[in-house]
């Protein structure tokens, strides 16, 4: 829920409220939010509960300068493996994707960018790499959010979705290195356009 974006950053998790909601007990919830610690989706604050963590500057740029080289990576070794009904499955990923971008379902473009994704990530071959790309985008799971709220950018990227499957075909390196680098920075760039604007508007704020 956290990664789909019901929970947004810095919201409170009521453990009480989860807990009727899912229909399970509150000691689970709290061993769930212990685990969700652990894996930086959630902070735990003494005496006020549980906060879907947001990111700083520096955090998102140091994860999105790792995460740049591993899509790459594993986009280019996923054109050495890729078959023809591997792009048919890419080609449904694509289509359904604009379906949901239509029907403005979020939860949706989400499911189904993530299975376009990690499509090709398990084309890859390299289960290492697959492990470090999934940890990195979890921790960047927040910006998700930010980027797809702009109609601009949902429509590049089922644009590049388009120009990803097209390289695949062709079997052009060159452009699908270009294209992985590209596509993940979206979500970065918006997100820190939208967190310095927050900074400035609290020091004018601050400043009266």
């Amino acid at each position: 829920m956290i990664l789909t974006g019901v929970f947004k950053p810095r919201e409170r998790l009521v453990e009480l409220h989860l807990s009727e909601k899912l229909g399970v007990s509150r000691f689970w919830i709290r061993d769930a939010f212990k685990i969700l610690e652990t894996k930086g989706l959630i902070k735990i604050i003494p005496y006020k509960g549980a906060v879907v963590c947001d990111l700083y500057e520096q955090e998102i740029e140091e994860i999105f300068e790792v995460r740049v080289e591993l899509d790459a990576l594993a986009t280019r070794k996923a054109a050495r493996h890729i078959k023809k009904s591997d792009i048919n499955f890419l080609k449904r990923m694509a289509d359904q994707f604009e379906k949901s971008v239509q029907r403005e379902d979020f939860g949706e473009m989400i499911s189904v960018n993530e299975n376009f994704h990690n499509y090709i990530y398990d084309l890859s071959k390299n289960r290492t790499l697959i492990q470090m790309i999934n940890q990195l985008k979890a921790r960047g799971h927040i910006l998700r959010y930010h980027a797809w709220s702009s109609p601009e950018i949902l429509q590049r990227i089922q644009k590049e979705h388009k120009v990803f499957i097209k390289a695949f075909k062709e079997k052009d390196i060159e452009l699908l290195d270009d294209l992985a680098r590209r596509h993940i920075s979206y979500s970065k760039n918006s997100y820190l356009v939208q967190l310095r604007a927050k900074q400035a508007n609290f020091l004018n704020t601050d400043g009266m």
